[in-house]
């Protein structure tokens, strides 16, 4: 009896890559901006040129003012129109290099079928006794190749569409500036699929709140996610509900645009002071992204890459509002929010996006295994120094505490089928920053944890927090001259920023915090020292993280004698560093 084994063909029969070089297409792009800021230039120039009252007068003079005023109106509209369609390049950039890497495993994928196909047809002909077994094992694996192969080609399929939909985005937002009326026109530039999606409810910018945002953006398509990304990427790098990844996607596309628009205003010598602060802040962002995106996990060895959640770097007067993040917030198991205090900005993202690497360095050392990402976000109006009214006063913490819950509420909506354990970390004015969501704004967090407090704002006692006293955690280092501040008992230190969380007044569970480079009196080093590589604190830190605060090295809370200053036990405890289980928080051979 003979018996037919089917062997399915290879498909698809070619696999061409997508077209284009993303490369040459930033250039385009870096052009674009350099060119926008070349009629941003001559518009601002012919503002000031306006008015020359006592050069002349008449007619003549009367004419010339209406003429500067319409040129200078234009250049504007032609500026903002010539910087979209630059977006959109840069937007198409990103994607096609997306499109090259999904053809890139596509090929792989055809070389492993194909490889399988030619074992599958060798070992058919070998066959010499075709016993059922053998003719049933033979026809499964044709079966699986032939699913294979199908899927391959759907797969292929859909590549195709995504690029030329990428490409059809891009024609129209040259098409939508291609007059001189679409040029000086408000939605020059913006292909009609961006709009289109934007009319659509649940769109960012209307008042949605972010569970209709993330399902607006669920049922749009990619060419339609793809096309508002880069015509509208301000609303959509900061709107909360939608997932990071797509935060990140549009957060580049601006930041690229300030980069580019801005350094060619520097190099022609034109960039105003409120310009320098905006480039300043975009320069120091492009760097700490690149080292978010370049950090390697020593657990893995691989790259859990960064995130350019939010990025306003005009907000504030130029203080500047952004946030990073390290690990892929979309997915990861544990989450968690770093809320910094008093000085920070915009320019020393740097040093804070250092902070998540480590904080993440130590949750994953000292972790269960599970996945973790982690936020630096700085979405508030920080005091200016120490020495400042806004620093003894809670206005910008009760501020900054509705901005924050909002922030974790978009965090949650992005992904409220998958949700991960998300802590909130508050550092100094941050901790009282944090208390007033906690408190005031039912904060959507499963842990919140306040180092060097001065202060935990309108909260009596840790049961105030709406993730309830089980799951509030205070690092208080000793010799903290800030957290210092916080009130502790009747009579002593009333004027800080609400009840010290330390305290056994308060009733947080107080962890293990201090430094082995401590000083031998209250000092405000020391206040810096929460994320230090192989301390307590870190340590401690990550375990929260983590989702493991019942494995807390705890530390006795401070008290109020009530004739003389506070008692803090920690004090004169030995800190330690670098000890398994204690305060060791990465491998050795990481530098």
């Amino acid at each position: 009896m003979s018996v037919t084994i089917v062997v399915p063909p290879s498909q698809p029969a070619t696999l061409p890559e997508p077209p284009g070089d993303a490369a040459q297409c930033d250039t385009l792009a870096e052009t674009l901006y350099t060119t926008a800021a070349r009629y941003e230039e001559f518009g601002e120039e012919a503002t000031q040129l306006r008015n020359l009252t006592g050069y002349w007068w008449g007619v003549a003079y009367d004419a010339y003012v209406v003429a500067s005023g319409n040129a200078a109106t234009e250049h504007t509209a032609m500026a903002a129109t010539v910087r979209r369609v630059g977006r959109a390049v840069t937007s198409y950039a990103d994607t096609l290099r997306d499109l090259t890497a999904t053809h890139g495993t596509l090929v792989e994928r055809k070389g492993g079928l194909d490889e399988r196909r030619t074992t599958l047809i060798a070992d058919i002909d070998a066959t010499t006794e075709a016993t059922p077994g053998v003719v049933a094992a033979l026809q499964e694996r044709a079966t699986d190749l032939r699913t294979g192969y199908a899927t391959l080609v759907t797969d292929h399929d859909t590549l195709q569409r995504r690029v030329r939909e990428n490409e059809d985005l891009l024609r129209q937002a040259f098409q939508a500036a291609d007059t001189l009326a679409e040029g000086l026109s408000a939605a020059g530039g913006v292909p009609e699929t961006a709009r289109s999606a934007m009319d659509k409810p649940g769109a960012p910018g209307t008042g949605a709140t972010p569970a209709q945002v993330r399902d607006w953006w669920e049922h749009l398509t990619d060419a339609e996610r793809e096309a508002v990304i880069a015509a509208y990427p301000g609303l959509i790098g900061s709107a909360d509900g939608l997932p990071a990844d797509t935060r990140d996607q549009a957060n580049r596309v601006l930041l690229d645009d300030d980069l580019a628009r801005l350094g060619a205003k520097e190099a022609d010598g034109t960039l105003s002071a409120d310009e320098r602060k905006v480039l300043d802040n975009a320069r120091a962002t492009q760097k700490a992204v690149e080292k978010a995106d370049g950090f390697v996990d020593p657990t893995t060895g691989e790259k859990p890459g960064g995130t350019l959640w939010l990025y306003d770097p005009a907000a504030f007067d130029g203080d500047g509002r952004v946030a990073v993040g390290v690990g892929d917030l979309d997915t990861a198991d544990d989450v968690s929010v770093q809320v910094p205090g008093i000085r920070s900005e915009m320019d020393d993202v740097g040093g804070y996006t250092d902070e998540a690497i480590r904080l993440y360095e130590s949750a994953r050392y000292n972790g269960d295994g599970s996945s973790v990402a982690t936020l630096f976000w700085l979405g508030y109006n920080t005091p200016e120094g120490a020495i400042d009214l806004d620093t003894i006063t809670t206005g910008r913490a009760e501020d900054g505490g509705q901005r924050l819950a909002d922030a974790v509420e978009g965090l949650r909506a992005s992904r409220s089928d998958d949700p991960a354990h998300l802590t909130v970390i508050g550092h100094s004015y941050g901790s009282t920053t944090t208390s007033y969501a906690a408190t005031d704004h039912d904060l959507a967090a499963d842990d919140v944890v306040l180092i060097g407090s001065p202060g935990a704002g309108p909260a009596d006692t840790a049961a105030d927090f709406s993730v309830g006293a089980d799951h509030v955690y205070d690092g208080r280092n000793s010799r903290d001259a800030v957290a210092f501040f916080g009130d502790e008992g009747a009579y002593h230190n009333p004027g800080g920023l609400g009840v010290d969380p330390s305290s056994e007044d308060f009733g947080a569970h107080r962890f293990e915090a201090e430094s082995v480079d401590r000083g031998a009196i209250r000092n405000f080093d020391d206040h810096s020292r929460y994320y230090d590589h192989e301390s307590e604190s870190l340590y401690n830190l990550g375990k929260i993280v983590d989702g493991h605060g019942d494995e807390v090295n705890g530390a006795a809370q401070s008290h109020d004698p009530w004739w003389r200053w506070a008692v803090d036990p920690e004090a004169d405890r030995d800190p330690t560093t670098n000890v398994p289980g204690r305060s060791d928080t990465r491998a050795d051979d990481v530098p």
